[in-house]
């Protein structure tokens, strides 16, 4: 054959068809082929010595810096370097500090100019004709052979000196960097050929190519509209469709499937489509794509694993989601680890929400669970002074928020994927779970939890520290025997994050979210209006606390959306709801202080405060009563008082207070007081307890 293997690879990736396995499509290939692919095997030699060039420059560019003399196209390939390529080799070989990583750059651009001048040597073939067994060749081809490999073996034969160093070996063959790199620039060349452009054309419009440039174009402007990138940020499912957008997507993932998934470029193709189908809500195809781009190319695989993670965390999938991270890391740690995961393993997902992803973990000295909180998107600065608010909280008020242990930042020098450590409540759970597992809270109850939660919100405001992001998610409740203790998580934290609800584009796009969408969007219920974008209502501020503190307690008590309070939902508890009323008004002057709401609770709860029961005198009395009241049932009303009289012991009458149902013991002269609620009483000649207070 006139055209050697390494040449035939890659026209193969470039001309490969939608139906390889057709016989009558590669009969029509072919016969198209013939007419418009005219190409000589000395000119396809040419726009590989041309490519292979391009490619050398273009990953020392990467490893340097592009020139200005730089084509588009080069500073294309060039910038794909260091990420997909170099980080995660360096991380492989133990290239960590910067001083060595630098001297293998340094060397790595000096061997790699060492070889341009092979070009001519490596690639070569005559002045003929493709024949009609070649251009079969062309479309039928499945092997498996890398480019990077072949074009190393025709260096070695030439005895290139360069070609002795392992690790520079090591690092062209990485994710097949030389051979990608060389069809990259290969593909970008052959396109601007008149012939290949005609023969391709052609075999589009028989329905046996797909032009991978159309799906990337139309990709890549979806993606630069709407601010998307190949990873997923979790404020992309956030972003608003229109019908135009979304026909557009729809054209080319139906692009997408009828290219073959061994084409050179459908991984990143795969990966761009996912990215843009996640940001319209379609996550099962979403999540196809990105299964669809896991190919043998490490960067890729990790990639698509870590927007897998991003699925299925949406869908509150956490198992899943957790394995998908973690083999993401064991791929490239600095790249995809959202906190120190040596020092903090982690076990399993918490939860995840508008700020972030919260795991429980393990502290690896101290070997105790911990909760770690990692960001999705932060503001950047010395953390000491980031996470200054939330230490101090925490300093100053322990009894009402988590003990923080620790904070940094994943890379400390770019200050990006910030961390947040707290102490693990054992047996706590958040608002949201609470109404999940066990319901809505009772009135005694929230009153409890509510005062809990105001005294914390009130020692933090006196140390000037706000939390601007109260919900029952950031509530911890936890039942023991006298009660329920409350923990305020995130206090702080939302000066650290930037929350997902302020990248709302479009309140009406609710319904198409995922459940994670939802419930970031649900915060919004919380938030008060001058967090909202309302700048005539002031700036945020301890009012703003307030808000968030009447919306929590409402729909603890409700499990209602706080949107809007319907005063129908605590009938019983009139006095209630027009403090939580009180607390959610539009402008902050109107609002309650929280010193305020403190004394109203406490009135309140020394109001509706149940009685215990715990002594045995009293259950003697229960026992009493339950047997007079069988007695009671069998007798008509006359008698009931002087069965009462012949069956007391020591001249008393077990009584039930009708307002706060406790058991005490009256005396047969008929008056008596409640010793709870301190309430008179006097029980007349049918037997019935009727009150003589005034009220």
């Amino acid at each position: 054959m006139s055209l050697p293997t390494l040449m035939q690879k890659g026209l193969s990736a470039l001309l490969n068809v939608v139906k390889i396995t057709d016989p009558s499509a590669i009969s029509q290939a072919i016969s198209s082929l013939s007419q418009h692919f005219t190409l000589s095997a000395y000119e396809i030699a040419g726009a590989y010595q041309k490519s292979y060039i391009s490619a050398l420059n273009a990953i020392i560019a990467g490893l340097d810096k592009p020139s200005v003399f730089d084509s588009k196209v080069s500073k294309e390939f060039a910038k794909q370097v260091a990420p997909k390529y170099l980080q995660p080799f360096a991380v492989k070989y133990a290239i960590l500090d910067h001083f060595t990583l630098q001297q293998f750059c340094t060397d790595t651009i000096t061997k790699c100019q060492t070889l341009i001048p092979f070009d001519k040597q490596v690639f070569k073939a005559e002045q003929t004709k493709l024949t009609e067994p070649e251009l079969a060749a062309l479309i039928t081809d499945t092997d498996s052979l890398s480019i990077t490999a072949l074009v190393l073996e025709e260096l070695r034969l030439l005895e290139v000196p360069s070609l002795y160093d392992d690790r520079f070996i090591a690092f062209l063959r990485y994710n097949d960097l030389l051979g990608t790199a060389i069809l990259f620039f290969l593909h970008e060349q052959l396109r601007q050929e008149s012939r290949v452009e005609s023969t391709l054309a052609e075999l589009q419009r028989k329905g046996l190519w797909q032009d991978v440039y159309e799906i990337k174009d139309s990709l890549s402007q979806l993606m630069a509209h709407f601010d998307l990138s190949p990873q997923i940020k979790a404020r992309d499912e956030l972003t608003y469709h229109n019908n135009e957008s979304l026909k557009r997507i729809g054209e080319a993932t139906a692009q997408l499937k009828k290219l073959p998934h061994n084409h050179p470029q459908y991984s990143q193709l795969a990966l761009s489509c996912g990215t843009v189908l996640s940001s319209a809500g379609a996550l099962p195809e979403a999540e196809k794509c990105f299964l669809q781009a896991m190919t043998e190319n490490n960067a890729d695989r990790a990639l698509a694993l870590f927007n897998l993670f991003q699925v299925k965390v949406r869908r509150n999938e956490f198992e899943p989601a957790l394995a998908t991270l973690q083999e993401a890391i064991s791929i490239a740690p600095q790249q995809y680890a959202l906190h120190d995961i040596d020092k903090y393993p982690i076990k399993r997902i918490l939860g995840a929400g508008g700020m972030g992803c919260v795991f429980l973990c393990s502290h690896k000295l101290q070997k105790k669970p911990v909760v770690v909180k990692c960001f999705w998107e932060n503001h950047k600065g010395n953390a000491e002074e980031v996470f200054k608010e939330a230490f101090t909280m925490s300093e100053i008020a322990g009894e009402y928020v988590p003990a923080p242990l620790d904070y940094g930042y994943v890379d400390p020098v770019k200050q990006e994927r910030a961390f947040f450590v707290t102490e693990h409540i054992t047996g706590a759970i958040d608002g949201e779970t609470w109404l999940k597992q066990k319901g809505k809270l009772s009135a005694e109850v929230a009153l409890q939890v509510g005062l809990q939660i105001a005294k914390g919100l009130q020692v933090a405001h006196a140390a000037g520290v706000l939390h601007l992001d109260l919900k029952p998610a950031n509530i911890l409740l936890k039942q023991i025997d006298s009660g329920i203790i409350v923990k305020i998580i995130d206090f702080g934290l939302s000066q650290v994050a930037t929350p997902l609800q302020q990248k709302i584009r479009n309140p009406q796009n609710k319904t198409q979210l995922s459940q994670f969408g939802q419930a970031v969007f649900g915060t919004l219920d919380y938030a008060a209006p001058e967090q909202q974008g309302f700048e005539h209502l002031g700036q945020p501020s301890a009012k703003s606390d307030v808000f968030g503190f009447g919306a929590t307690l409402y729909r603890l008590l409700t499990h209602d959306s706080p949107r809007k309070l319907n005063p129908r939902r605590l009938a019983d508890a009139p006095e209630l709801f027009e403090l939580l009323c009180d607390c959610v008004e539009e402008e902050q002057n109107r609002r309650l202080s929280i010193e305020e709401i403190i004394s109203k609770l406490e009135r309140l709860d020394k109001r509706v405060q149940p009685i215990e029961e715990t002594n045995e005198w009293d259950d003697e009395l229960e026992k009493l009563l339950e047997t007079t009241r069988e007695k009671y049932k069998k007798q008509d009303a006359s008698s009931y008082l002087s069965y009462l009289y012949e069956s007391a012991i020591n001249e008393e009458i077990p009584v039930v207070c009708p307002y706060c149902d406790s058991l005490f013991a009256a005396t047969e002269e008929g008056g008596l007081e409640c010793p709870k609620c301190h309430w008179d009483f006097e029980i007349d000649d049918d037997g019935d307890v009727i009150s003589t207070n005034e009220e």
